[in-house]
């Protein structure tokens, strides 16, 4: 299969464009990378094996160092494979505006697809990533298995967006850890709008002092997929702050969510949200928040809950003219709806468009 034969629709329900603003591009068909472009001076994308060689240090101390190969059975699956994936490093003190663009496309039934990609924050430098995963048609099978590990320096940011459009034949294991340095922010956004076999994630942060680490997931479940997914924020450092929230609308299949916050010491501050909608009787909600207190000087907490579309709330759209499923369209946008403070525009109005169109059934 070659990159021709992909729909430029799907690209598009991923966040690749060709044709919009970015600081670089890199694209993986399969096992093959088709793409690898750097447009900023100050920024480096290349592919994961050319930073072995050019960047001894990928290799030797961030490869494999804070997702252990030998963690389960995903990690044991990939490790010992020529990595395919990418290498982004952000030179200290180089604030970038346009998001770093990064697809990932599936197209061959049956196959097993392995990604590893390694991301490195200079001090004071800045960036938002847009990593989209799909397949070339809802039909296709296989298994996805996707690591990341990232790095960042003292007061950097870093901004990272994944948006899955699965087939629902798809298994798919992203794997993710990141350290976070001193002073750091840290935002990572995941969206899952489509239907899946299965999806199991759990990344985790450690935070330094004053750093922050904040993750956001958006679900919407369908026929009968199933998703595991959710955080670990490690608050190591001194008035660290972490927060995990997720939203999830159920017309089908399982969602597990599984939070965790850990204060380890004095002055840090966690929250974690997760809220469920359910549209029928047809799917399966579980929320799993845990608190750690390691520290008498912390400020925990977690809020959760399930439930139903209101009627009061449908019946007082309909008398403004709304039909039925205009107002449940309606309802369920605004359920999902998340303003995420230090999320550029235009990445925020890219999620809003994948969320509405999905609701909508045209994804």
């Amino acid at each position: 299969m070659n990159i021709g034969q992909i729909d430029t629709g799907r690209l598009l329900d991923i966040g690749y464009d060709s044709c919009t603003a970015s600081c670089g591009n890199f694209m993986v068909l399969d096992h093959t990378i088709m793409e690898s472009q750097c447009r900023i001076e100050g920024l480096v994308v290349l592919p994961l094996t050319q930073a072995f060689e050019k960047y001894p240090h990928v290799r030797e101390e961030l490869f494999f160092n804070i997702v252990f190969c030998d963690a389960n059975d995903t990690t044991r699956s990939a490790a010992g494979r020529d990595p395919i994936g990418y290498y982004v490093y952000v030179h200290p003190g180089v604030k970038i505006e346009e998001p770093l663009q990064a697809a990932f496309l599936f197209g061959e039934t049956g196959a097993r697809q392995f990604i590893h990609n390694i991301i490195e924050i200079g001090d004071g430098a800045e960036l938002n990533i847009v990593n989209g995963c799909t397949t070339a048609s809802h039909g296709r099978e296989g298994t996805h298995v996707g690591i990341t590990e990232t790095y960042m320096g003292r007061n950097s940011h870093l901004g990272y967006t994944m948006i899955h459009n699965w087939g629902h034949a798809m298994e798919v294991f992203p794997v993710g850890a990141v350290s976070v340095g001193e002073g750091a922010r840290y935002i990572s956004n995941y969206v899952g709008m489509t239907a899946v076999k299965k999806i199991v994630t759990n990344p985790i942060a450690h935070v330094a002092s004053r750093a922050s680490a904040r993750f956001y997931s958006v679900i919407y479940s369908k026929g009968e997929s199933f998703f595991d997914t959710g955080a670990r924020v490690m608050l190591d450092g001194r008035d660290a702050s972490g927060e995990i929230l997720s939203r999830v609308v159920s017309e089908g299949g399982t969602v597990i969510s599984r939070q965790f916050l850990s204060g380890n010491q004095a002055g840090t501050f966690g929250h974690m949200e997760c809220s469920g909608l359910m549209l029928n009787e047809k799917g399966v909600i579980h929320s799993i928040p845990e608190l750690r207190g390691a520290h008498p000087d912390i400020n925990l907490a977690h809020e959760a809950a399930v439930g139903k579309i209101s009627s009061e709330e449908l019946s007082y759209l309909m008398t403004r003219g709304l039909t039925e499923e205009q107002a449940r369209s309606l309802i369920i946008r605004g359920f999902l709806d998340i303003k995420i403070e230090g999320l550029p525009e235009k990445i925020q109005s890219f999620m809003e468009e994948i969320i509405s169109r999905s609701v909508e059934g045209s994804i």
